[in-house]
């Protein structure tokens, strides 16, 4: 039987690597290391494992190129091996479950660094728009909005110019979300928010919808009472119109007089 050649070796080599390594693992499942395993350490074993065969088999080499290619190999399956993040016992123990907890944490880490604003942003998309409108709420009342709102120049740093551009790009896809409230929180954030996020003419126009139908039978107050606090902000014309046309027609006193506020009337 005529012997395999170094691709073969190679391939070989690789793979009872990357089965050693997954031996080591069980091992180390056997000594107690479990839950570092279930956090991610199984494919860390296994991928470093495959990447010392791939660099062993390069003494099979006959020529550069064979030697160049295992090396490429075990190179590349090195770099996925550190590429795979482990998470630590705290890090687990920061991921909120269920929407109140989720809430808690958002609300937390609002007010943390910006590492901690970014964790905020896959919230956004959540499945349930409980926690959807919470995100969006925190996406647009944190630590790195009231930063740029007092000092637009803080933006120029790679670091936050990148989350804020995040950050308004995943408030006005929350513009067009399927629940009205995610709409309102979205728009409120991006129109009270103008320094960091620049001049948001949807936002207003999501806003003016909201204030028309908050006019309707059965409509919800409270989704009144977040477009007129944005209105009451920069000025815009459809804004200005539709919090007169509550002014108007509302018989809540509380709400017609913040509606005038807004619309730029202090009197009837």
């Amino acid at each position: 039987m005529e012997p395999p050649g170094f691709r073969g070796r190679l391939l070989g080599a690789t793979l009872a690597g990357g089965l050693t390594g997954g031996l080591a693992a069980i091992a180390l499942a056997l000594g107690g290391g479990r839950a570092w395993l279930a956090r991610g350490g199984w494919w860390l074993a296994i991928f470093a494992g495959a990447s010392v065969g791939a660099f062993a088999a390069s003494r099979w080499a006959a020529n550069r190129g064979e030697r160049t290619g295992a090396l490429l190999v075990g190179a590349a399956l090195l770099l996925a091996a550190v590429g795979i993040r482990v998470e630590s016992p705290a890090e687990q123990a920061q991921v909120p479950r269920g929407a109140r907890a989720t809430a808690r944490a958002l609300l937390r880490w609002s007010y943390e660094s910006p590492r901690a604003v970014a964790r905020i942003l896959p919230y956004a998309r959540d499945p349930n728009p409980t926690v959807r409108e919470q995100a969006v709420l925190a996406l647009g009342v944190n630590r790195v909005v009231s930063d740029l709102e007092r000092s637009p120049a803080d933006g120029k740093s790679p670091l936050t110019a990148q989350l804020r551009d995040s950050l308004r790009a995943a408030l006005l896809t929350a513009l067009v979300d399927s629940v009205e409230t995610v709409r309102a929180q979205a728009g409120r954030a991006l129109w009270k928010a103008p320094r960091a996020f620049g001049a948001q003419p949807a936002a207003a126009e999501t806003l003016a919808a909201i204030l028309v139908r908050a006019l309707a039978p059965g409509a919800t107050e409270r989704l009144a009472w977040l477009a007129l606090d944005a209105a009451a902000g920069a000025p815009h014309p459809a804004l200005k119109s539709a919090a007169a046309r509550v002014a108007m027609t509302t018989a809540d006193s509380d709400l017609a007089r913040a509606a005038r506020r807004a619309a730029g009337r202090t009197h009837r």
